[in-house]
This record gives structure tokens, C-alpha cells and sequence, in this order.
């Protein structure tokens, strides 16, 4: 008997292996790390709702879509810490690209899976920026679930933590700017090491 379509046993590996990819923040209150596809998951979730609840004007299925395969490089280049060094970040992108090289030869077959990793890595359309905000939006989320563990563990200071998010807040879609803005500012209040 002939294998059906190969691309879904392929989603499916890929699925594994993401899940299999640790990020840097815990699911709040336990010892176990968010994956890549729980942490994909949410982003989609989170995107949504914030649309719905305030009336985006974007097209939700392109959101989703970018939300969903967002962070699909990882599969093999991994996860990048945001408060990681300027080396390690500017490795991020050269492993990224690498990534994105392959995963495009892989699933050449699905054209519309390879042009969302694509156009998200670029951040040229409005719903591509406004998922990358999404994402540095739940990294506040998760931090604040969590009494900032994650945060904690690597040292970061108030300091270095109003500088990383100032400069997010700069690069983030016009839709999210306030709403990015007030989280921040919460969760400023609420960090842990602050002066």
C-alpha cells in the first residue's frame, strides 16, 4: 500500500520535535518549561482574542497562520533567549536563516506553510508584527504568572529589563502599542528585583 501524503507525517514529526524544544519560561507554578508548540499554541490563542476583543482591523486567518508556524525555525535552531548576548542573538539570526533555508525545501509541497515562515521572519506586513508583538507580550505574561522565575534565575535587573521591553515597545505594531504599553507598565510594578 502507497504512504499517504507525506506532509502529514512530516507536520507531525515536526510537531514532535517542537514539542520536544524547551523555552526559557516555566508553566507557572511547576517545574516544567513552556515548549515551542505550547508556547505556539498560546500565541495563537492570545492573538484571537486581542483581535476580537479589540477590533483589529487585520486579516485573523493570516494572524493565525503566522502565530501557528511562528516559530517553526526552532525545530533546528532552537530557542534564543531574549536577554541573550549580542553574540549569541546575532547567531540566532544566521541559525534562523539556516533553518528557514531547509524547512523550505522540506515542505516545498505545502508553498503557503513556507511563505508565512518567510514573510513572519521579515516582519513587512501588519500581521506578521503584530504576532511578533503578541510574542513579547506573553513573555510578560508568563513572567508575571510566574513571580518572574525565569528573569530571576538569569539575573536580569530592573534595569536591563525596562531597557529590553522599552526598545520592544518601539519595534511593536501600532495596534498593540497601548495595550503592549500598559503591560509593561503593570509588570513593571510588579517585578521582582526592581530598586
Amino acid at each position: 500500500m502507497e504512504k499517504p501524503d507525506h506532509i502529514l507525517f512530516e507536520l507531525q514529526k515536526m510537531s514532535i520535535d517542537l514539542a520536544l524544544i524547551n523555552r526559557n519560561h516555566y508553566l507557572a507554578n511547576t517545574t516544567r518549561r513552556e515548549n515551542d508548540i505550547e508556547h505556539s499554541f498560546t500565541i495563537a490563542l492570545l492573538c484571537w482574542y486581542i483581535h476580537d476583543r479589540y477590533k483589529i482591523d487585520l486579516d485573523i486567518a493570516k494572524i493565525l497562520k503566522y502565530a501557528l508556524s511562528h516559530d517553526f525555525v526552532e525545530r533546528y535552531a532552537g530557542d534564543v533567549n531574549t536577554f541573550a548576548s549580542t553574540e549569541d542573538r546575532q547567531q540566532k539570526v544566521k541559525d534562523e536563516a539556516a533553518a528557514l533555508a531547509r524547512l523550505s525545501t522540506e515542505f516545498s509541497d505545502f508553498p503557503d506553510l513556507v511563505l508565512k515562515m518567510a514573510n513572519y521572519e521579515l516582519r513587512q506586513d501588519d500581521e506578521s508584527l503584530f504576532v511578533w508583538t503578541v510574542d513579547k507580550m506573553q513573555q510578560l505574561i508568563m513572567g508575571g504568572l510566574d513571580n518572574w522565575r525565569p528573569y530571576r534565575e538569569i539575573s536580569i535587573t530592573f534595569e536591563r529589563f525596562c531597557d529590553k521591553y522599552t526598545e520592544q515597545l518601539r519595534k511593536s505594531s501600532p495596534y498593540l502599542r497601548d495595550i503592549f504599553d500598559g503591560l509593561i507598565e503593570y509588570s513593571k510594578a510588579t517585578y521582582t528585583t526592581k530598586p
